[in-house]
C-alpha cells in the first residue's frame, strides 16, 4: 500500500491594509469546476494537498467562507455566486506556493443561512376532503437564482423598455412629457412632487422606490432606465410569474442536494452575502417504481422563493409526487394472511358488503361508477365512470410472501350478465401485464446511499402468465452486492405503489373516425393469488381471506360471497374513454344567421332571435354550461345555470323558460327585446362548456371541449 502523501500547496494571503479579515477557506478547483482541495486560512496561510497529477494544469483558487464541520462543501459556482475572491493560476509542483496581495474590503460580509421545509402533497379526496400527507424517499436540490441588478444589467435595451413599460402599467403609471431643464429648481420639485402624488396608491413601497418610480416614469435614457429598474427589484419579484419573456436571462445555481427523512423534512445549511437576501429555488425527484422521476420542478419566474428569510419553513405541495401512507385500519380477529383491493388511485373500493348497501359518495360503487367531488369548478358528479391508465392499489399481509403464496395477477374482462368466473384458466380474461418495479434503499458503511429497483414481474410460472410477485419483506440480496451493505430498505409501503396498472385506452378506445364501434361499458377486474409454482390458491380459513374497507377507514371486513367468485376478488369498473362533441353556431332571425356588411343580425318588431347549441356525449357521460354576454355582463335569462346541465338532459333550465333539446341541439327562441334590454343595439359573446365525467381515480380526465361566438343585434333601420 503506497501510504505517500499528495505533495502540499501553500496558499499565502498578504492583506495591504488594516482590518479583520473574515474566516477564509481556499478551495482549489479544476476548470470544469470539479474540487481538487480546501483547507482553512489559518494565519493568513492556506496548505492544501493536491495530486501530483495536477502538475501542470490550470486551475482556480477561490477564497471563501470557511465551512463548518459535516457541512458540504460549496460548488465553484456558489461561491462565486456569494462574492468569493477567484484567482486564476498554473500549479507547478515545484513552485507549490502561490501569494496573494490583497486588501480585506474584497471580501463580502458573509452570513450563514439555516433552510429547511418539508414536502407535502394536498390531495382532494373523491369524496371531497382534503388530505395533507408526507412525500418521503426523495431529494430536493436547492438553488439560489441570480441577483436581480445581474438580470437587469444583461437584460437587451428591447426588453429593457418593455419591463419599463410593464411596469408602469402594472403600477397605473405612465411616463410624463420630458421637462425641458431650467435654472430655477423650484418648478423641479413641483413636478416631482405632483409624481409623487400620482403614487398615492403605492404608500406601502419605500421611499427610494416611490423615488426610482417617479424617475422611471420621465426618463428616456437606456441607461437611466436600467439603473432605476435595478432598484426596483422587489416590486418586479411580486409580478415576475406574469413575465414570461424574462424568465429566460434568469439562470440559477444548484448548491446542495439534500434527502428528505420519512415525514418529508429537509434542511441545510450555507452562506450568503449579507447585502442581498438569498432567492432559493427548489426542485424535487422521488424514487418510485425502481427509479427517480422529477415530481416538482416549476419555472423560475413563479417558482422562487424571493428574499428567503432564514430560517423560516418552506412547504412544498408536489402535487405529482407519491405519498407516504402507512395503512390506517385493523384486521378482523383471526386473519393473519390477507389481500386487501384497496383503491384505484385515490378512490376506495366499496365492493359489495352483506346485504349491499349503497357506496358512499367519493367510493367505487358496486355497478362500477362513482360520485365524486371534481373541485371548484363544477362541483359534485354523479355517476361518472373511469378512463385513461388505472392504478390499482392493494394492500397485503406482512407475512406474504409465505410458503405457500407468491404470486398475484390482476385480470379484466368486458361483464357478460350470469358468466361466472370459472378459475385461474379462464380464457375470457386477460391479464394486466404493464411491467413494474419496487425501488429500495441501500446504505452502506463506506459511501452514501444508493436507491436500487426490483422487478415484480410481468412473469410466466407453470401455465399461467402475468403474475406479478409479492414484495418480500426485505430487498433480497444481490451477488454483486458490496460487503460493506447494512441497510436494505423498501421506499414505500403497499399504499404507495402501484400493484395493476391497467391502459383503459387499449380495451375500449374512444370513438373516432377509424374506431366506429363503441367499447366503453362495464368491465370486470378480478384479483387472483398463486404460489411458487403457478397454481392457484384458493381463499378460505386456512390460507388466505380477502378482506374490504368499511367506510369508517379504521376497520376492514372479510370478503362476501358476492365479491368472490371462482376464488378470486371480483370488482366492475365502467370505463368510458369517448370525447364530448359540442357546435354552437350563429344565431339567426327568420333562419337566416348571416350578419349584414357592417356585422350586425338586423332585426324588426315581431322577429324572435334563435339560438341553439350542440353538446352531447355517446353515454351522456358528460355535463355542460353555456352563457350568453351582453358586453360584459352575464344574461341569465339566457344561460344555463350553475354549475352545469348534464347532457342527458332533455331541457336547460336558465332563470326563465329552459332551452329544449330538438335532434340533439337544445334550442330557444328570445324576442329581440329580451336580449337587447334597455339597449336598442348590442354586441355579444356565446360560450358553451362541454364537460367529460370520467375520471382515472385521482383526477377528472379533462374529456373536455369549448366554442366561443360573437354576434350583435341591431334595429333593422326603416327606408324612408
Amino acid at each position: 500500500m503506497n501510504s505517500k502523501k499528495s505533495p502540499q500547496y501553500q496558499i499565502k494571503l498578504n492583506f495591504t491594509n488594516q482590518g479583520q479579515a473574515p474566516a477564509l477557506q481556499a478551495f482549489v478547483f479544476s476548470k470544469d469546476g470539479k474540487l481538487l482541495g480546501s483547507a482553512p486560512v489559518e494565519k493568513d496561510t492556506a496548505v492544501v494537498r493536491l495530486p501530483e497529477s495536477l502538475n501542470g494544469h490550470n486551475v482556480d483558487v477561490i477564497l471563501g467562507p470557511q465551512v463548518e464541520d459535516g457541512q458540504p462543501t460549496p460548488t465553484a459556482a456558489a461561491l462565486k455566486r456569494m462574492g468569493a475572491y477567484v484567482k486564476p493560476t498554473r500549479y507547478l509542483i515545484e513552485k507549490p506556493q502561490l501569494e496573494l496581495d490583497l486588501p480585506i474590503e474584497i471580501f463580502p460580509n458573509w452570513c450563514f443561512c439555516f433552510v429547511h421545509g418539508r414536502l407535502v402533497k394536498r390531495v382532494t379526496l373523491p369524496d371531497g376532503t382534503m388530505a395533507e400527507y408526507p412525500v418521503c424517499h426523495a431529494r430536493v436540490h436547492i438553488c439560489e437564482v441570480d441577483q436581480f441588478p445581474l438580470v437587469i444589467a444583461k437584460l437587451p435595451d428591447s426588453i429593457l423598455l418593455r419591463l419599463r413599460d410593464d411596469i408602469l402599467d402594472k403600477l397605473k403609471l405612465y411616463p410624463w412629457p420630458p421637462v425641458p431643464p431650467i435654472p430655477d429648481p423650484g418648478p423641479l420639485r413641483a413636478v416631482e412632487q405632483v409624481q409623487l402624488a400620482r403614487l398615492s396608491p403605492m404608500a406601502s413601497f419605500s421611499a427610494g422606490q416611490q423615488q426610482s418610480l417617479v424617475a422611471l416614469s420621465g426618463v428616456t435614457a437606456v441607461s437611466q432606465i436600467r439603473y432605476q429598474l435595478s432598484n426596483l427589484a422587489d416590486i418586479i419579484k411580486i409580478h415576475l410569474c406574469d413575465w414570461l419573456y424574462l424568465w429566460p436571462y434568469f439562470t440559477k445555481s444548484c448548491f446542495r442536494t439534500v434527502e428528505v427523512d420519512h415525514e418529508g423534512r429537509f434542511n441545510a445549511f450555507f452562506a450568503y452575502d449579507c447585502r442581498d437576501k438569498p432567492d432559493l429555488y427548489f426542485w424535487v425527484e422521488q424514487f418510485n417504481e425502481g427509479a427517480w422521476h422529477t415530481v416538482y420542478k416549476p419555472s423560475i419566474g413563479c417558482g422562487t422563493h424571493w428574499n428567503y428569510d432564514c430560517g423560516t419553513e418552506v412547504v412544498i405541495n408536489v402535487p405529482g409526487a407519491v405519498a407516504c401512507e402507512e395503512p390506517p385500519y385493523d384486521i378482523p380477529p383471526g386473519v393473519t394472511l390477507f389481500v386487501l383491493p384497496y383503491a384505484i388511485g385515490h378512490t376506495p373500493i366499496w365492493g359489495i358488503p352483506a346485504g349491499a348497501p349503497p357506496a358512499p359518495n367519493g367510493w367505487l360503487r358496486a355497478d362500477g361508477y362513482l360520485n365524486y367531488e371534481s373541485g371548484s369548478s363544477l362541483g359534485w358528479l354523479y355517476d361518472a365512470p373511469f378512463g385513461d391508465v388505472l392504478h390499482f392499489i392493494h394492500d397485503d399481509s406482512y407475512f406474504i410472501p409465505s410458503t405457500g403464496i407468491k404470486y398475484y395477477r390482476y385480470s379484466y374482462r368486458r361483464a357478460t350478465p350470469a358468466s361466472p368466473n370459472t378459475g385461474a384458466n379462464d380464457a375470457s380474461w386477460t391479464p394486466i401485464a404493464t411491467p413494474l418495479s419496487r425501488g429500495y434503499r441501500m446504505e452502506y458503511s463506506d459511501r452514501l446511499p444508493t436507491y436500487e429497483a426490483y422487478p415484480v414481474g410481468p412473469v410466466t410460472v407453470g401455465a399461467q402468465s402475468g403474475l406479478f410477485e409479492f414484495k418480500p419483506q426485505t430487498p433480497p440480496v444481490r451477488p454483486s452486492d458490496p460487503a460493506t451493505v447494512v441497510v436494505r430498505e423498501w421506499v414505500h409501503g403497499n399504499l404507495g405503489e402501484t400493484a395493476a396498472s391497467w391502459d383503459t385506452r387499449s380495451a375500449a378506445p374512444a370513438l373516432s373516425a377509424t374506431n366506429t364501434s363503441d367499447d366503453a361499458g362495464a368491465f370486470e377486474v378480478k384479483i387472483e393469488v398463486f404460489d411458487k409454482d403457478g397454481n392457484q390458491v384458493m381463499p378460505g380459513a386456512s390460507t388466505f381471506r380477502f378482506l374490504a374497507r368499511n367506510f369508517d377507514g379504521t376497520t376492514t371486513r372479510l370478503a362476501t360471497a358476492a365479491e368472490v367468485d371462482g376464488g378470486a376478488y371480483v370488482l366492475t369498473v365502467q370505463v368510458d374513454n369517448n370525447n364530448v362533441s359540442a357546435d354552437l353556431p350563429q344565431p339567426s332571425i327568420g333562419g337566416v344567421s348571416a350578419s349584414d356588411d357592417c356585422g350586425f343580425l338586423r332585426y324588426e318588431p315581431g322577429d324572435l332571435v334563435h339560438v341553439r347549441y350542440l353538446a352531447a356525449h355517446p353515454n351522456n357521460h358528460a355535463v355542460f354550461r353555456f352563457v350568453i354576454k351582453r358586453g360584459s355582463n352575464t344574461l341569465s335569462l339566457a344561460s344555463t345555470q350553475a354549475p352545469y346541465v348534464e347532457t342527458a338532459s332533455a331541457t336547460a333550465p336558465t332563470d326563465t323558460a329552459p332551452y329544449t333539446k330538438v335532434a340533439d341541439y337544445y334550442q330557444r327562441n328570445f324576442t329581440p327585446g329580451e336580449l337587447v334590454g334597455s339597449c336598442v343595439d348590442a354586441a355579444f359573446a356565446a360560450s358553451l362548456g362541454v364537460y367529460g365525467k370520467a375520471t382515472n381515480g385521482w383526477n377528472r380526465l379533462g374529456l373536455d371541449t369549448s366554442r366561443l361566438i360573437a354576434f350583435a343585434l341591431a334595429e333593422q333601420e326603416l327606408e324612408d
